[in-house]
């Protein structure tokens, strides 16, 4: 089976922040003027969402190589790079047709 980056736990693992933000504005905090720690209650809350966006994805990221993610992200680069040393190959064979061609 191959490993999947995209799966709903992961998907709801990212969500959390995310909400976080987009609630900024709807949350009472936001309406008055209040100091946490000495700064904007708004800034304070932005800080957190962001710091656990982190640990989000770190979750995410150590969750997908659990799952055989490593060996999914070396096959497909071994792919890549065979395509792309195809391509070169084919567009010198192209360019030598074409400078053979236009020698005689």
């Amino acid at each position: 089976m191959k490993p999947r980056l995209f799966t709903p736990g992961r998907f709801a693992i990212v969500c959390i922040p995310a909400l976080g933000f987009f609630a900024i504005p709807f949350l009472p905090f936001a309406q008055q003027p209040t100091l946490w720690f000495g700064f904007p209650a708004v800034l304070v809350w932005s800080a957190a969402m962001v710091i656990l966006s982190v640990v989000a994805l770190q979750i995410v990221d150590m969750l997908y190589l659990r799952a055989g993610g490593r060996e999914a992200d070396q096959r497909e680069a071994e792919r890549f790079e065979t395509r792309q040393i195809e391509l070169i190959r084919s567009a010198r064979i192209a360019a030598e047709v074409e400078a053979e061609e236009g020698t005689r």
